[in-house]
């Protein structure tokens, strides 16, 4: 089911329907406030917004981008002022979009469909989720229920039976399972003929390097942090179906918004982006990313260095570290690491790429 929010428009009947194809959910806010308390509630999985009445689409807009749960969320602004829909289709950021008033609730529900690359109930591919907390199922089958059919079941053994005829594209696996452990489900689900390449993705909260280490051994597609978050679920589930090779990602420590932006403008053709954005969760997000290269600004971020350098270490991810002062006695001393390459300040293009290509690969070889 698709959760459609629509800002700004009392004229669409709220509630369950068919349309396009599809099972979608309307909700309607009829002002700022109201909608952002429903994207904290329903996290939806496309919103519509409708300028005019005073209604200052651009500060609505900035605040849905700056909120974790709608920061990459499908935004379809609808206005009546032709200048106000050249203007945003110039400077869409590729996922807002602008369209002219008026839209039928048929035309914007295929929008969504299209922005969340949705195919009819046929065509959807399938995701089995095995978990025995109700509320991971209820959530699991809310967040990924717009784009996948989506089946759920609370007891190992019932799994066991059900994989005999039934065969999904991919599989959400608790580690903690209570009658037969996560571990031990996910050998005998490979020894069941036909699921032998399905892929399966753990999901845990108990987020260690242990725990990483033990996922990558038994040949697992990855796994996800609980408690579940929307974005990170879909990003990990889409990694695991899309087949091909996917980017490898960088992890970039760095507080200054325009040296960030150049770091991804350098990089975002080949590599995933990822910012580091909390201190306190880095070591918890890195073991959950396991990224391949970890950036670190040394001027601005140093004491980010020692909070993870020990993750880093263990999961074997090689640092770059940027800075302006080359004859620093930190910078001599990291200079003496094989896992750890020196970057000068001010940035440009080649050196970065060069730095991220050799420590990626680096982290490769350390794989094999």
């Amino acid at each position: 089911m698709i959760q459609l929010l629509v800002i700004n428009d009392d004229t669409l009947t709220t509630g369950l329907g068919m349309h396009c194809g599809a099972d979608f959910e309307v909700s309607v806010a009829d002002s700022p406030l109201a909608a952002f308390n429903s994207i904290i509630h329903i996290n939806p999985d496309a919103i519509v917004m409708h300028t005019g009445n005073g209604f200052d689409h651009i500060q609505v807009l900035r605040r849905i981008r700056n909120m974790q749960a709608s920061k990459y969320t499908p935004v379809l602004v609808v206005a009546d002022d032709d200048a106000v829909v050249m203007l945003g289709t110039r400077t869409s950021d590729g996922r807002t979009d602008y369209r002219k008033a008026p839209m039928e609730l048929e035309a914007i529900c295929h929008w969504a469909m299209e922005k969340l690359d949705v195919s009819d109930e046929a065509g959807q591919k399938e995701v089995l989720v095995i978990d025995d907390d109700p509320v991971v199922l209820d959530l699991s089958r809310l967040y990924l229920g717009a784009k996948y059919k989506v089946t759920t079941i609370n007891r190992s053994y019932d799994v066991l039976d059900r994989l005999a005829t039934y065969k999904p594209d991919l599989i959400l696996l608790d580690i903690a399972m209570p009658d037969i452990d996560g571990k031990e489900l996910f050998k005998l689900i490979k020894e069941i003929p036909g699921c032998e390449s399905i892929p399966i993705l753990f999901q845990t909260g108990m987020a260690g390097i242990n725990t990483v280490r033990e996922c990558v051994k038994l040949g697992a597609a990855g796994f996800v942090i609980k408690p579940l978050q929307k974005p990170v679920l879909l990003e990990r589930v889409e990694e695991a179906l899309g087949g091909g090779e996917p980017k490898k990602k960088v992890y970039v420590f760095e507080d200054k918004d325009f040296i960030y932006q150049l770091i991804n403008g350098f990089l975002k053709d080949s590599y995933e982006v990822i910012r580091g954005e909390s201190v306190l969760n880095s070591n918890n997000r890195l073991e959950e990313i396991n990224p391949d290269v970890i950036m670190i600004d040394l001027d601005s971020s140093a004491f980010i260095l020692n909070h993870v350098r020990g993750t880093a270490s263990q999961l074997s991810i090689p640092l770059v570290l940027l800075t302006k002062d080359l004859e620093s006695d930190i910078v001599q001393k990291e200079r003496m690491s094989p896992n750890t390459a020196i970057v000068q300040m001010p940035l440009n293009k080649e050196p970065v790429r060069e730095a991220v290509t050799v420590m990626a690969q680096k982290k490769a070889a350390l794989a094999k």
